[in-house]
């Protein structure tokens, strides 16, 4: 078969048949009967308006009507006025496969509708690489989310943002005309919108949250809010629609303080609320999971590196954006150990969770980042330092953060096969450069301090 979309015998249940077109590249898979005869196509989403709707997950996939009927006759392959017309027709409903039948009605092949249109001009096969999965990253404009965003688009998916925008609009400024972006402003705490952003989706990617400890300590309400009871009421409508993939955004900063390397067993030991509600929410949502939801928890080291939405209150940044500004980097303590991870790095784990198979990432946690990018707050000043010309470095024994940890990130590299590609000493120069070259005009503005809620754009 030039397309393997999935064959779906009618007396399949609606759950399994979404769980057999989730495992594959596509979001729609054909009907057919216990002789292998062609009766229809189906889409994810429509089995899925079926649950909502009352049915059961129990019941057979051919009890009710498929999306579509369109075939193309074998015999009628070569037929330029029968194929134009019904091309026509399926690019009307959204169709993109079609199956070529034998006399007798069997799938002898399935090729794209622009495969058809291309053999039939006399063109030759055309690529037909657009897999149609649609995902859904809440939290889409944020510091990870608007590179995630750029990456899914790059890669052929289609992406809906639901982002409340309380860091401004400018993220994706450039991408708002993308034909398969689809950007809807709202509150994830808002249950109406929380429920409608889940239509048509084949995989959710929740990134949206009060981060990091100072953002949690200014608005601790808000933070309970939106990162544990909205994070489950989003898990709880997604695992009720069957969508099986959903990837959450959590922290090493769960582990608080230790002394070894610690892996994924390793005992939390939170030392601030942000950790505190990123544990509670891992804890809500891996116990929802079954073989039909799998979610997979991604627990992050430190980002670094330059966004469209820019941080400047994350180490590596903040010891750049220094460099520029004051031509000299404050350490306070300086022995404390961070994971660090590019931001780049992290949006390509993402990914790589939402293409693998899920019975090897789902229902898991995986720590993400590398062991060699675990670092001492001096040692990061000090690469930072050398890297810019030679930087000034000031020292102060005392420190108010009591995070202290080094992780292992063996999982994640043996599993999906992460090593990731960012440095240091390249963030840091491409963040210098962005300062330079006046993209980012003005470091000191509050929209590039999450612990400020400040909206106001350069």
């Amino acid at each position: 078969m030039k397309h393997a979309l999935p064959l779906i015998e009618r007396h399949t249940s609606i759950k399994e048949a979404i769980q057999k077109i989730e495992r594959s590249p596509y979001n729609a898979a054909f009907v057919v009967n216990e002789q292998g005869v062609y009766l229809g196509g189906i889409f994810t989403s429509d089995l899925r308006r079926l649950l909502i709707s009352g049915v059961s997950a129990e019941a057979e996939v051919g009890a009710y009507p498929v999306k579509y009927t369109y075939a193309l006759p074998d015999r009628l392959r070569g037929d330029r006025q029968t194929v134009d017309s019904l091309l026509a027709d399926v690019k009307l409903h959204g169709v993109k496969y079609l199956p070529l039948t034998s006399s007798i009605g069997e799938i002898v092949d399935i090729l794209s509708a622009d495969e058809i249109g291309a053999t039939t001009a006399g063109a030759g096969e055309g690529t037909g690489t657009d897999h149609q999965k649609k995902v859904l990253v809440v939290g889409g404009a944020g510091y990870l989310g608007s590179i995630l965003t750029r990456k899914l688009l790059d890669r052929g998916y289609r992406v809906r943002v639901l982002d409340s925008f309380i860091y401004g609009r400018k993220s994706l400024e450039d991408l708002a005309s993308h034909e398969r972006l689809e950007i809807v402003e709202g509150d994830l705490r808002n249950i109406h919108t929380c429920v409608n952003a889940l239509e048509g989706v084949n995989a959710v990617v929740l990134l949206a949250a009060i981060v990091g400890d100072p953002a949690s300590k200014v608005r601790p309400t808000e933070t309970i809010e939106t990162n544990v009871l909205a994070a489950q009421a989003l898990a709880s409508a997604a695992k009720l629609q069957h969508i099986p993939r959903f990837v959450y955004a959590s922290t090493c900063s769960v582990y608080g303080v230790g002394d070894n390397l610690l892996d994924e067993k390793a005992p939390l030991n939170p030392v601030s609320l942000y950790a505190r509600t990123k544990i509670a929410s891992e804890e809500i949502i891996l116990g929802m999971g079954n073989q039909y939801f799998a979610p997979t928890i991604l627990r992050m080291g430190t980002l670094y590196g330059y966004s469209p939405r820019m941080r400047f209150d994350l180490v590596v940044n903040t010891m750049s954006m220094k460099s520029f500004t004051d031509r000299k980097i404050q350490v306070f303590g300086g022995a404390q150990w961070r994971p660090l991870l590019h931001v780049e790095d992290a949006a390509e784990v993402y990914i790589r969770c939402i293409e693998a198979d899920l019975k090897d990432v789902g229902n898991q946690v995986f720590n993400v980042g590398s062991d060699e990018q675990n670092y001492q707050i001096d040692q990061i000043a000090e690469m930072v330092g050398t890297t810019l010309g030679g930087i000034p470095i000031l020292r102060d024994n005392t420190s108010l953060d009591a995070r202290d940890y080094r992780v292992s990130f063996s999982k994640v590299r043996d599993t999906i096969g992460f090593r990731p590609a960012g440095s240091v000493q390249g963030a840091a120069e491409t963040i210098f450069a962005r300062l330079k070259d006046g993209t980012v005009r003005n470091p000191a503005q509050r929209i590039y301090y999450n612990h400020y809620f400040d909206a106001t754009e350069e």
